[in-house]
């Protein structure tokens, strides 16, 4: 449980910041996630529900399962969707959490361009400054780069883009991109759904030694 924890927190920390600043996109966004550092077996996805101000963000791991979390941008309102054995939860994540990675990096715009999907991209050299290497991004100007929030200062959207995490390097391709209007009823919290805090949620699965520790 703890495990499964610290891989919701992850979660968390890469994807519920995503928001919206110049016009709107309605449709969905599917991103491959690979480990660079080192080679695994693992696949992953990320796919990126949006009906204007609306998200739903679902990661794919072969090792951890699925993972959701629900946002209104406008209300800066998100929910991490938690199915367990005994009871669901949608929980309330706090926006204070997310970690802020503008102060991290620095990018220069590259001449070159290719194509990732089918959409003619730009190149960018992003320096991290957790990463002794240049990182090489690519991005499209058609869409903000409010949806990834991770690296909102960019000029478009990062289509495909690096993150340093505990678990190593991770790269972000975007596979596919569909033009279209999911139903409202996708961005809604489910029915049968306990809402709760972040904090409660925690509290919830310590083990009773670290309660103890906590009292």
């Amino acid at each position: 449980m703890r495990y499964f924890l610290l891989a919701l927190l992850l979660s968390l920390f890469i994807i519920s910041g995503f928001s919206q600043n110049k016009g709107s996109f309605s449709g969905e966004l599917t991103y491959e996630i690979e480990r660079v550092d080192k080679k695994d077996t693992v696949r992953s996805f990320m796919i990126i529900y949006a009906k204007d101000s609306l998200l739903r963000v679902v990661n794919f791991n072969s090792i951890t399962g699925k993972q959701e979390l629900i946002k209104h941008l406008r209300l800066n309102r998100s929910y991490l969707l938690v199915e367990s054995d005994q009871q669901n939860f949608a929980v309330r994540t706090n926006e204070h959490l997310i970690i802020d990675t503008l102060e991290n990096y620095s990018f220069k715009k590259q001449k070159g361009t290719r194509k990732i999907a089918e959409i003619k991209v730009k190149k960018l050299r992003v320096k991290h400054k957790e990463i002794s290497e240049d990182l090489t991004f690519y991005y499209t100007k058609s869409i903000s780069s409010k949806y990834a929030n991770i690296y909102k200062n960019l000029p478009g959207l990062p289509l495909l883009f690096y993150v340093p995490t505990a678990d190593g390097l991770l790269k972000y391709t975007l596979k596919e991109l569909k033009n279209n209007n999911p139903p409202l009823d996708l961005f809604m919290i489910p029915q049968g759904y306990e809402i709760i805090s972040f904090e409660e949620f925690t509290n919830k699965f310590l083990n009773p030694s670290e309660q103890e520790n906590k009292k």
